[in-house]
This record gives C-alpha cells, sequence and structure tokens, in this order.
C-alpha cells in the first residue's frame, strides 16, 4: 500500500522504472500549505524519468521542484547536462523540462513543489547547491527544520515559514556559487590531503586539528574519507610510507630519528603498525635494501 501511493503520487511527476525486477520500496508524506507543497519520501534504486510525454500530461508545468538529498547518492541529467548529487545538496527542476533521475542506493528527500513565477526569471534547471556551501546549508537546516515543526505549526507560523524557504531559495539563486565558495567534495578532500602531506611531523595532526583547520564538522570530515579507510587509517599510512622512503634513502640515518620526524611518539606503536603494514620491521626492510644496493652496485662494476 505505501509503495502504490508513492507511485499514485509521483505519477504525474515522473515515470518510475525499478531497477530490477522488485517494485520499488518507496514511501512519502506530502503537505499541501497554500502555494508549496513539502514532502518527505524515500525511495529504493530507481529511473525517474520526466519526458515529453509526462510533461504533456502534468498539470505541473508551471512549478519548480527544489529537493533536499538527505541519505543516498544519486545521477541527474537535466537537459544535457548531467550532474552528481551527494547527501547534503539541494538540486532543482524546473517541471517544463525534461529530466531523469538515477537513484543508486536507498535515497530520503525532503522535496518541496513551488510555482516557477516565485523565483522570477532566474535559470534554475539542473541547479545544484552543493552541501557544504553556506548558503545551501543554511536552507539545508531551514527545510529539516520546517519538517519537524509542520505538525505543531499554527496557520501564521506556517506562512512565516513558507515566506522564509522562499526568501532562502532566491538569497541563494541570487548569490551564486564562486569558485572559492563551492568546494565539491573532491575538492575539498584534495585540500585536506595537501595539508596531511604538509604536517606529517606534526604530532597532533588528527581529525580534531583537521576540524579545526578546515572548518569541518567530524561526520563532514568522515566522510570525506570514508573510502580510503578513514582519516586515521589514511594519516597513519601516509606515515609509514614516509618512514619506509627515508629507510631506504637515508641508509646513515638513525631509525628511530626517522620515525620521531613522522610523529610517532611510541616506537612501539610504531613497530606493530610497520609490520602490520609492510610484514617486517623497519630493520629488516633497511637490511634488505641495503643488500639489494650493494648487488646492484657488484653487477654494475662485473659490467665494466
Amino acid at each position: 500500500m505505501r509503495t502504490a501511493t508513492y507511485e499514485r503520487w509521483i505519477r504525474p511527476i515522473a515515470q518510475l522504472e525499478p531497477c530490477n525486477d522488485q517494485p520499488v520500496d518507496a514511501s512519502i508524506v506530502a503537505y499541501r500549505l497554500g502555494e508549496i507543497m513539502l514532502a518527505q519520501s524515500a525511495s529504493g534504486m530507481a529511473h525517474y524519468l520526466r519526458d515529453q510525454h509526462t510533461i504533456a500530461h502534468s498539470h505541473f508545468n508551471d512549478c519548480l521542484f527544489m529537493r533536499l538529498l538527505l541519505q543516498g547518492r544519486l545521477r541527474g541529467r537535466f537537459g544535457d547536462e548531467q550532474v552528481d548529487i551527494k547527501r547534503g545538496d539541494i538540486y532543482l527542476t524546473d517541471m517544463a523540462q525534461v529530466s531523469e533521475l538515477w537513484l543508486a542506493e536507498d535515497c530520503r528527500h525532503i522535496s518541496v513543489m513551488l510555482p516557477r513565477s516565485r523565483v522570477d526569471d532566474m535559470a534554475v534547471h539542473g541547479k545544484l547547491l552543493h552541501g557544504e556551501w553556506l548558503p545551501c546549508r543554511m536552507l539545508r537546516e531551514h527545510l529539516i527544520a520546517f519538517v519537524e515543526v509542520l505538525r505543531d505549526c499554527s496557520d501564521d507560523t506556517v506562512t512565516e515559514m513558507i515566506k522564509a524557504t522562499l526568501e532562502l531559495l532566491r538569497f541563494c539563486l541570487r548569490t551564486g556559487e564562486t569558485s572559492s565558495d563551492r568546494q565539491p567534495a573532491e575538492d575539498a578532500r584534495e585540500r585536506i590531503v595537501r595539508y596531511i602531506d604538509q604536517h606529517l611531523a606534526d604530532g597532533n595532526l588528527g581529525a580534531l586539528r583537521l576540524q579545526q583547520v578546515f572548518g569541518i564538522s567530524r561526520a563532514q570530515l568522515y566522510r570525506q574519507f570514508a573510502e580510503l579507510g578513514g582519516v586515521k587509517h589514511y594519516i597513519l599510512n601516509k606515515r609509514l610510507q614516509a618512514v619506509l622512503h627515508d629507510l631506504c634513502h637515508e641508509p646513515h640515518q638513525n631509525i628511530v630519528t626517522i620515525i620521531g620526524r613522522y610523529g610517532f611518539s611510541s616506537e612501539r606503536q610504531f613497530q606493530r603498525a610497520f609490520r602490520g603494514r609492510f610484514g617486517m620491521t623497519a630493520s629488516q626492510v633497511r637490511a634488505g635494501w641495503q643488500y639489494k644496493a650493494e648487488a646492484d652496485d657488484v653487477d654494475g662494476g662485473s659490467e665494466e
């Protein structure tokens, strides 16, 4: 029943196609609030298509569809432009134009349907507001709060919340994102990685330091490095790689001096991590490298 209700609701908006032979597990709770409609929805993996046929039979063609992605990830096509949308992003669809969405995993949204005229003549189709951008964060927190307080709001409060929603949206569209404001996850991670590379010797380098330097939350930081095993794991591996390099290229340097250079406060802690990473001790690595270097010298001398 829940999925059937969702399919009836979505039919004037887009054609729904499951990504496998099973029905799409989906649900929606929608509120009609004067000139806007506010909805919370959840959907499993699926393909959504708003084509010319759907547009021709839809009564939403003079509307703008604004969606906040609370969970999951998806890919969208708006006209000829294709975008990747991640959790925390807000994206906009002009309902008079063709669009497609591919949900790669279970997703949750907060959606707002509003008259297209409320954003004047601004270009909005396929507009993506990145979750890291401050104005987007303001709009996102407002939408979440709107849903949370909706059931207990008076009519006057709902009217004010709608007004605030529209003002925040227009502010985002008027302000626009500059290259310095817009910080996609990949770019942000690259900046953090550069900082880590430059501060491996800092014994205080860790999640807390990175949060302070880059002004991001613990959750944001861990999302940036989730696919790399986590930020703590990444820093440890970078330090171990740096030690390995110096062991091989500075044969006369004391091992304790080298490991101290890269923020290891305990030799025992280092040896355990190093053996776990490379399968041998630092002394064994150095001895093997020196033996190889000497053998190469002998081979080179015999050739001469």
